[in-house]
């Protein structure tokens, strides 16, 4: 039986806290398959979608399962139109709520820092078949930008972290230690709690794994998608710092790192000077250039 078969036996429709996460759900699908850090980020962004705000606990996390169920189980979201006309919009009749779960949407899809051709595509169909004026939904798109510009910032640069880090193909502890403390060299870091930074680090690898194993995929997103986050001067020298770091927390730098690292004053349209100047200041932590002693 297919899944709007079962919808059309189904004695009650869907909810609206229900049909509101089933759209964010849905965004996330595009990612990749959907795990326990996807349930995280939708109770942590649940407040985008004010219907779900007035939950107890308990009510949330019945409402996400049945959310889940429907969009990774039964499958509805495949057909986005039925997906969004049979199932949402029966659920979400006024244009407040609509909006806000468009918001919501758009806030899981851009978890990633960035949206893909097949999220862009769910969110067009969105608009279309909740009858969202496009000023609206511009609106409410630029105000998820804002009001989440430092976890994106912060999520930018924990990924250029893992960048550097991953360069050399060898995963080290000591690096992967001082990504988490010298987070303080970043002011969009620094701010975060224990708990906070915990969940962009997840989200961090768990982009680095799904989009970015691939070193010309690495590259695209460096120039396209992290560098437009860090968008200040002084950001960047704070970001070109924070590498700085976690290069030489091993005690040893390697070639691909080193290329790495000039990569990204590229992208962040650094001069050589201007980095040299800064990796000056963690030059004496290094005993191994390729694991050869280095010349001090």
């Amino acid at each position: 039986m297919t899944f709007w078969n079962r919808m059309s036996n189904a004695p009650t429709p869907a909810s609206t806290a229900e049909a509101g996460l089933a759209c964010a759900v849905a965004a996330l699908t595009y990612s990749g398959p959907f795990t326990e850090l996807e349930s995280r980020i939708l109770s942590v962004f649940r407040d985008l979608f004010p219907p779900l705000s007035r939950l107890a606990e308990a009510q949330f996390n019945t409402a996400l399962q049945t959310a889940i169920d429907v969009v990774q189980t039964q499958g509805a979201a495949q057909n986005i139109q039925m997906f969004v006309q049979n199932y949402i919009a029966p659920a979400i009749p006024k244009p407040e709520d609509r909006l806000a779960a468009y918001r919501y949407a758009y806030a899981m899809a851009m978890i990633n820092l960035n949206v893909d051709d097949g999220e862009q595509g769910y969110l067009t169909a969105l608009k279309a078949t909740l009858g969202l004026d496009a000023a609206a939904t511009q609106t409410g798109e630029q105000s998820v930008l804002t009001e989440f510009a430092t976890l994106h910032r912060a999520l930018a640069s924990v990924i250029l972290g893992l960048m550097v880090i991953a360069a050399d193909g060898q995963i080290q502890q000591a690096e992967l230690d001082e990504l988490r403390a010298d987070r303080t060299i970043l002011t969009t870091v620094a701010t975060l709690d224990d708990t906070q930074f915990d969940l962009v680090y997840d989200i961090a690898v768990n982009v680095y794994n799904r989009f970015l194993m691939d070193a010309n995929n690495r590259r695209i997103f460096l120039y396209n998608v992290v560098a437009p986050r860090l968008d200040t001067r002084d950001l960047r020298t704070q970001a070109f710092r924070y590498i700085a770091s976690i290069a030489t927390a091993d005690a040893d730098i390697s070639q691909t790192e080193v290329n790495t690292m000039k990569d990204i004053l590229t992208a962040f349209g650094m001069s050589d000077q201007a980095g040299e100047a800064v990796f000056a200041e963690y030059m004496a932590r290094v005993k191994t250039i390729d694991g050869q002693p280095a010349q001090q």
